[in-house]
């Protein structure tokens, strides 16, 4: 007897090819897929009423806790199958879907942001943000979220005493306007997908400092120019952590799925499988959070060296806060942030207003 699950993933090929790829004995998972911003649109607590597995993002575990939309991982899987599970998750991942001492996630797809680049006219990438000032042929990515997360990755407080690092902060807003003025805007509304497809197929663009990276774009293809990926310039020179903000997702379990539990439990145990990671998932164009893919010579060949290439940036980059509220705070972060690219405004002022408005925010 075969139990049939509904899961919903994210519309993109990376997000969905290799949940649909991969079949577990006994289990069909039916997945659908909607754009990445139709998690935010629609409702967690009516998405969970409907699906028994979601694809999520950290950052938006506050909203779905709350709405009570998914379940401590602690609740579906065994003590000894959550260890093995943590101890293969490239880090962090793991820890970005953990609060309050409950796991809330399984990581599934690993990402932060990386420097993004035409290896055909460019030989050797910039170490940090000087170098890019110098350089032509720029784009930057300040659509939907993206402007507030470059300034994260550059400067976000990893104390936990507030959200940015004041002088980083203003130094960054600085640094970002300069490479805004002398980058070509007329990207200003594409998100990290239309970013890699534009610099794959642009006879002028050169690079974009700071995106999400998709391995996806490293591959052999007869549409497109494969592209190239490397650390994420520093904003300082003597700089040690990453100067980026995590991404990727996770998947979730929601409370329809208590009464198909085994199932889950069996489908997700496959899917995680190392085996499946390296010789399934990555090969039909998934981005895995299993460390064994990042160390991977044969995976990292297969994409053009994406993951040997961004490994180190992934490994020390910012976790965003999760909060119930985050992700509304996070638009109106990039808003603000917008607001100092394209004007004169003064960027001290700037991080001061969004640091008071971070603190309101967080405290409810």
């Amino acid at each position: 007897m075969t139990v049939q699950l509904r899961g919903l993933t994210w519309d993109h090929p990376r997000g969905y090819r290799p949940l649909e790829a991969f079949e577990a004995p006994g289990v069909q998972v039916v997945w659908d897929r909607q754009p990445l911003t139709g998690f935010e649109s629609t409702p967690l607590s009516e998405l969970a009423e409907r699906y028994d597995l979601l694809v999520v993002d950290h950052p938006g575990l506050g909203a779905a806790i709350e709405a009570g939309a998914i379940l401590p991982v602690e609740d579906v899987f065994a003590a000894r199958d959550l260890k093995v599970w943590r101890e293969r998750a490239v880090v962090p991942t793991w820890e970005s879907y953990r609060i309050d001492g409950y796991g809330w996630a399984l990581p599934l797809d690993a990402a932060t942001q990386t420097f993004l680049y035409r290896p055909d006219r460019l030989s050797k990438p910039p170490g940090d943000w000087a170098e890019v000032l110098s350089m032509s042929g720029v784009v930057l990515c300040v659509a939907g979220p993206h402007a507030g997360l470059m300034l994260l990755g550059l400067a976000g407080d990893r104390t936990g005493a507030g959200l940015l690092d004041r002088s980083r902060a203003i130094e960054a807003l600085e640094v970002l306007r300069a490479v805004w003025r002398r980058s070509d805007q007329s990207a200003a509304s594409l998100d990290p997908i239309g970013i890699h497809e534009l610099l794959a197929d642009s006879n002028e663009l050169m690079c974009c400092p700071l995106v999400y990276s998709y391995a996806y774009y490293g591959g052999v293809s007869e549409d497109r120019v494969p592209l190239a990926w490397s650390a994420a310039p520093r904003l300082r020179a003597d700089d040690r952590l990453a100067n980026s903000t995590l991404g990727g997702t996770g998947l979730a379990v929601t409370p329809r799925a208590y009464a198909r539990v085994l199932a889950v439990t069996k489908y997700v145990r496959g899917l995680l499988d190392i085996g499946v990671q390296l010789d399934l998932v990555s090969a039909v164009g998934g981005q895995s959070a299993t460390a064994a893919v990042w160390a991977s010579d044969v995976v990292d060949k297969a994409w053009n060296g994406h993951y040997s290439a961004t490994l180190g940036t992934l490994t020390t980059a910012y976790i965003r806060p999760r909060f119930d509220g985050w992700i509304a705070f996070q638009d109106e972060l990039s808003v603000r942030v917008r607001e100092v690219l394209q004007s004169s405004v003064d960027a001290a002022a700037a991080v001061d207003r969004i640091e008071d408005d971070y603190r309101r925010a967080s405290h409810g």
